[in-house]
């Protein structure tokens, strides 16, 4: 599939740290383990080369690519169809790979998918068993819960891009990770999404290795990207302030700091060299 998504470029980036980045990175170091290639190999083929610690972070979601020409550097160097990665980025940022002319939207994923009568079934058996649980000896605040209805589909259609991506030679499923409401000890459902290789013909004795498994973002609080041809509203906010608010926020929290202290300093030294009195800093 040819990608669309050219006049987008730059527009939209899935944020460091994030369940998205985390899951798209675990996504580059299985496919690199498996070939199998290091850290340097990849590095070594990108043009200019990178470090070999810029794809650590990329593989930890420490700092995942920003850009479509990150994406096909990732591709070659991981012997990937490079729009096949793309339209797994693209999903992971909340956008579906389809249709990308002028002229039409950009659709969401929880606004077009729809669940399978299976999905739909994957989901009532796992809420009957978090009940199950419950009524077996469990403490009376104990409160078991699984990822609602969207989270499933959103995993299962990961899944099927996922498979277009790697191919027969992998096993691709998601499995289901009880939640816990618990005041002192709680812990959060979600699907995890499991990465195996399926040995080939003539490998005696080998089984399915795990390659990956990470937790499908929820759609709630995947990166919402925003479309190029909106703009802030200028009566709430000028663009310039909107620019940098969000780039802040994409910031790791280490760069969000020093920009912090680096405000901070210019508070100070305003209030030495100028008469004017600054509004009170909040307590932090």
């Amino acid at each position: 599939m040819k990608s669309k998504i050219h006049d987008l470029q730059g527009v939209c980036e899935v944020k460091s740290g994030t369940s998205s980045a985390v899951a798209f990175g675990s996504v580059l170091q299985a496919a690199r383990k498996r070939l199998p290639k290091n850290q340097a190999d990849v590095a070594a083929s990108f043009n200019p080369k990178l470090s070999v610690a810029a794809v650590s972070m990329a593989e930890s979601g420490n700092r995942p690519p920003k850009t479509e020409a990150a994406i096909r550097g990732y591709a070659d160097a991981l012997e990937l169809d490079a729009d096949a990665l793309l339209e797994f980025w693209w999903a992971l940022l909340g956008m579906i790979e389809e249709d990308r002319a002028e002229g039409h939207p950009v659709r969401r994923w929880w606004q077009e998918l729809q669940a399978s009568p299976s999905t739909q079934i994957d989901q009532q058996r796992a809420e009957e068993w978090a009940k199950e649980w419950d009524g077996e000896g469990a403490a009376l605040d104990d409160d078991r819960y699984v990822p609602p209805l969207e989270t499933f589909v959103f995993s299962e259609e990961i899944c099927k891009i996922l498979g277009r991506l790697l191919g027969d030679t992998w096993q691709i499923d998601y499995k289901v990770q009880m939640g816990l409401r618990d005041p002192v000890d709680p812990w959060p459902a979600a699907l995890k999404i499991e990465l195996r290789s399926v040995p080939k013909e003539g490998d005696v004795g080998r089984g399915e290795e795990l390659l990956a498994s990470f937790a499908c973002p929820e759609p709630v609080t995947r990166p919402i990207s925003a479309d190029a041809a909106i703009r802030p509203n200028g009566d709430a906010m000028s663009p310039d302030v909107a620019w940098i608010l969000s780039s802040v926020e994409a910031m790791p929290v280490r760069e969000r700091a020093a920009v912090a202290g680096f405000i901070h300093g210019l508070r100070e030294g305003a209030s030495l060299f100028s008469e004017a009195r600054l509004p009170p800093q909040s307590a932090r």
